[in-house]
Parts: C-alpha cells; structure tokens; sequence
C-alpha cells in the first residue's frame, strides 16, 4: 500500500471506525519497514506509529534523542509502556549484549509484536514483561484502543473515549483483564543499578512511580524519562506537579525537556 493512500485512509475517513471497516475490507496487514539507520520494524501501515515511521523515517525524535544520549554500553534500560518495543530495541543496539532491556507491555495483542521486532534486529537482549505497572499490586482491566493506535489504551475508564459513543467504542474495541505489579515488586528481577527508566503509560505515570519508592529511595535508577499526560493526570485528581515533587522528593533533580516531557536524575551523593 503506498503511504499516501495509507495517510488518507488512517487520518481522513471518519468517524474511525469507517476506517477500520476499510482496512478489514482491504486485507491490510502488518509488514516489514526498514529505517535508514538499517533497522526493521514489524509495522502496521495504517496505524499511528507506522504512519510517522513511513512518512517520517523517524518517531519521537525528541524522546529517541534522549534515550540515546543517556545510555551506552553495558547499561540496563526499562521501557515502561513499551506498545510494539520501538524504544526497546533502540536501546538494544545501543547497550550491546553486555547490557539488559526490559520491555513493559500489558497488552496481549503486541507481545508477538515486540517479540518479532526484537528477533528482526537480533536483539537477544530484550526481555517482555507483561504486567501493568501501579502503585500496588492487584489485577484490572486495561480499555484496548483500535489497532490504528495501539499505544493510545488506558487504565482510564474516559481516556480516549471521552468524544462521542464511549459505551459503543469499548464495546467495539474490546478490554483485557491484566495482571499490575509495581517496579518495587519486580526489584529482583531488575539488575542493582538502572541506568533508565523511559516512562509513557496514559497518564499512569505517577501510579507507577508511586510504587517504585523502594528504587528511588535507594536511588538505584540514575534517570527517568517520564511523558506527561495531562488530561488523564487530572481526572485522576492529579498533576505534573505532584508527579515532580514525589520524584525530587528522593534526592532527584528535574529538567522539562518539552510540554509534556521531563527528565529526572538522582542527585550524586557524597
């Protein structure tokens, strides 16, 4: 399928589900894309994160950039919200076989995804953990976003479905009953000194930052990547601002890198 007829079917026929009805009706499946920097990505082409890497070569260049710039070789990264393992096997190749990457994904539907990503760029290296992350342990249901933006499911019982037919759109794109541990929970399966955590969860972030107090206590993470997401945040009765100040509270300092994008490192003790 040619990307310009790709674009048109994903971002202009509405409402999505028109959308989706057409790419069931044309076949349309996930295939292999190669980046100019020589990695392959098992990708579907009418969905948000293949749209950006075919029209763009490139995705989140901003949060690719930092990730990049904050590892090297021999590190252990955790890519918490991993969806189909992008920033897990950019950070693969970059901390070599020496180093550990820790791939968070609760979504059943993308393990197969980031397995094959994993397996097209040779990144033995990388491990799946399918758990939601929260502040305590326990078990819930997570609302699936249509394929067209895997990434864009939530915890959140309005998030993404807060514009008009919300109780037809979960029905349509289903839920799954998902398993949460907390990074705490999780502390010896983790190597003693984590050099980065990236953390994209659909306003979730403060929920699993709370239960990680033990490593960040222990300041065993050097950095955090954490996107905001502001909405979710506030309908939950919470702010970027308690996020901030839960994780400075722990010796970490903070920089805003962009609207809804901060970095947080532990502060060197003497």
């Amino acid at each position: 399928m040619k990307p310009s007829t790709a674009q048109f079917i994903a971002t202009k026929i509405r409402p999505i589900e028109a959308a989706l009805l057409l790419k069931w009706f044309l076949r349309v499946q996930r295939t292999i894309h190669q980046l100019p920097n020589g990695l392959r990505l098992y990708i579907d082409p009418l969905s948000d994160f293949g749209l950006k890497l075919t029209n763009n070569e490139a995705y989140e260049e901003l949060m690719t950039s930092k990730i990049s710039s904050l590892l090297a070789k021999g590190d252990t990264f955790i890519d918490l919200g991993a969806n189909e393992g992008f920033f897990s096997i950019i950070a693969s190749k970059i901390v070599g076989n020496t180093g550990r990457v820790f791939a968070i994904e609760p979504q059943q539907r993308l393990w197969e995804v980031i397995t094959k990503n994993a397996s097209l760029n040779e990144c033995g290296n990388v491990q799946i953990l399918p758990y939601g992350i929260g502040a305590t342990t326990g078990e819930t249901m997570i609302n699936l976003y249509s394929s067209l933006n895997t990434g864009a499911s939530s915890f959140a019982n309005e998030f993404n479905f807060k514009v008009s037919f919300p109780a037809l759109r979960k029905w349509l794109y289903g839920q799954q009953h998902i398993y949460i541990q907390t990074l705490d929970h999780l502390t010896d399966v983790f190597p003693q000194s984590i050099k980065l955590i990236k953390i994209d969860i659909e306003g979730f972030e403060l929920e699993a930052l709370k239960g990680a107090k033990n490593l960040l206590q222990a300041q065993r993470i050097q950095y955090l990547l954490v996107e905001i997401h502001h909405y979710t945040l506030q309908t939950m009765g919470q702010s970027e601002e308690e996020l901030i100040q839960w994780v400075k509270s722990f010796g970490y300092e903070v920089e805003q890198i962009a609207y809804n994008l901060l970095v947080f490192q532990a502060k060197p003790t003497h």
